[in-house]
């Protein structure tokens, strides 16, 4: 179920362009993520300069996702080069982004960095929020990569110059299938940092000091694995315990998030003291999971009691899906093929990592269906008038997002039939494959209770 997000009330009014942008913001993200979560909006003081450090693991579009979890204006710190793309420039300078000269940046001068601290020591003051990124730049690993003491120092030197504290507040950002059309984001902000020191600290520990703050703070609200195969891993442990003892638990996506920063604690603690049982573990894990992709069987399919009130249930729903809501889902479809299919082969081709895909989908997205859409309206205006035009746009309208709530529902519903009848057919490989989760569970909860006592020695 799609959580609301909570909004707080930024500094002073907004500009036309702000709360368009805004908009525009939470518009792409509702289309291009099926689930998107805000926890925590009320860390964010209303009357305070606010310093947001992100982790950076989704290039151009995290900054697009935090500004659709808040209703106050962000200005973004980007890298200097992003303001000579004639794309990005006009739109930079109407957000109020500002820009940071990197030393690493070939023909980059940084000593027009002191202009730029200049002004972020002003919007704080006037209680502005900046969205500040610490790693530096945008990654593909599954862990926070070292901090740059920017932050740190911003913070601190907006303290000595202006009398006014910002708040520092550590965001996570969490994509759990990047790249994904449909899939989902959690936005977690976090306890702003604490900003008192020793007396006696030099200016520079104070930095390294309040850096490591931030570090802690972003660890908390983040997943920091080890490798890709091991956030793999604990994405399917968590979904196993979801399921545990035949009843399936909603989570949350912040619910999800805190079971796998658990699981990982719990993993590395085992690995190290147990390590034959954490491999014996995985791999009937592994086995298991292999039997039920080999029958195509998903774990909510072996918990389902196949009643008689229940099939006809589905059966009705089955039909109105048929009957209705698919004939106007696939109108979507049709008016939107060939955009979504240029969007999805062409940004694989631009990102030059994971990193990069749900940026170049956005871009694309935006540039392809914005100008099919155009097209189509402007041809049937041509040779039918107005009054069709404007009937085909709406009808273009729902037909688009009925698709979009529908996306993969037609899957789901093939493999649901297919199970049942895989079911009457063998009635034994439903009871084998329980027994078998059914033993994966036990040793999964002795596995916890070791790592439990393992913890607290």
């Amino acid at each position: 179920m799609e959580s609301v997000p909570s909004y707080v009330a930024g500094a002073g009014r907004l500009t036309w362009f702000e709360r368009t942008w805004q908009g525009f913001c939470r518009l792409v993200v509702r289309v291009f993520y099926r689930q998107f979560e805000v926890v925590g909006a009320e860390h964010l003081p209303a009357d305070q300069g606010i310093i947001l450090c992100a982790n950076h693991v989704n290039a151009l579009a995290d900054a697009v996702v935090l500004q659709a979890a808040t209703t106050r204006a962000i200005r973004p710190l980007a890298r200097s080069g992003l303001f000579d793309n004639p794309l990005l420039k006009p739109i930079l300078k109407l957000i109020g982004a500002v820009p940071i000269y990197r030393r690493g940046d070939p023909g980059v001068d940084v000593s027009n960095n002191r202009d730029t601290f200049k002004r972020c020591y002003r919007l704080l003051a006037q209680g502005e929020t900046l969205i500040i990124f610490p790693e530096g730049q945008s990654h593909d690993v599954p862990r926070l990569t070292a901090l740059k003491t920017g932050a740190a120092r911003l913070a601190l030197e907006t303290m000595a110059v202006t009398g006014r504290e910002p708040a520092v507040v550590p965001v996570g950002l969490t994509f759990p299938q990047r790249g994904k059309f449909r899939s989902a984001v959690l936005v977690e902000f976090g306890n702003a940092v604490d900003m008192t020191f020793a007396a006696q600290q030099s200016d520079e520990a104070r930095v390294i000091e309040l850096t490591e703050r931030i570090r802690r703070g972003l660890e908390a609200v983040t997943l920091n694995a080890e490798s890709w195969e091991e956030v793999n891993l604990i994405a399917r442990l968590e979904r196993f315990f979801a399921f545990r003892h035949g009843k399936y638990r909603q989570r949350n996506l912040h619910q999800r998030l805190r079971a796998q920063q658990r699981l990982i604690d719990a993993q590395r603690l085992l690995r190290e003291y147990e390590p034959d049982r954490v491999r014996t573990l995985i791999s009937q894990l592994k086995q298991f999971e292999k039997v039920c992709s080999y029958c195509g069987v998903k774990d909510y399919q072996l918990n389902i009691d196949y009643r008689p009130t229940l099939i006809a249930l589905y059966l009705l729903r089955m039909v109105w899906m048929v009957l209705i809501v698919f004939p106007v889902a696939i109108w979507g479809l049709i008016n939107n093929y060939l955009p979504y299919q240029l969007t999805k082969r062409l940004s694989r081709h631009f990102a030059k990592g994971t990193n990069q895909y749900d940026t170049a989908n956005m871009v694309l997205g935006l540039l392809f269906f914005s100008g099919f859409w155009l097209l189509q309206s402007y041809l049937v205006y041509r040779y039918f008038g107005w009054a069709w035009m404007l009937g085909y746009v709406l009808a273009l309208i729902v037909g688009s997002l009925v698709a979009l709530l529908v996306h993969g529902e037609m899957r789901r519903m093939r493999e649901n039939i297919r199970v049942f009848l895989l079911f009457l057919r063998r009635r034994d490989l439903k009871s084998y494959l329980r027994e078998k989760r059914q033993a994966l569970e036990k040793e999964l909860a002795r596995m916890v209770r070791i790592a439990n006592r393992l913890s607290h020695h």
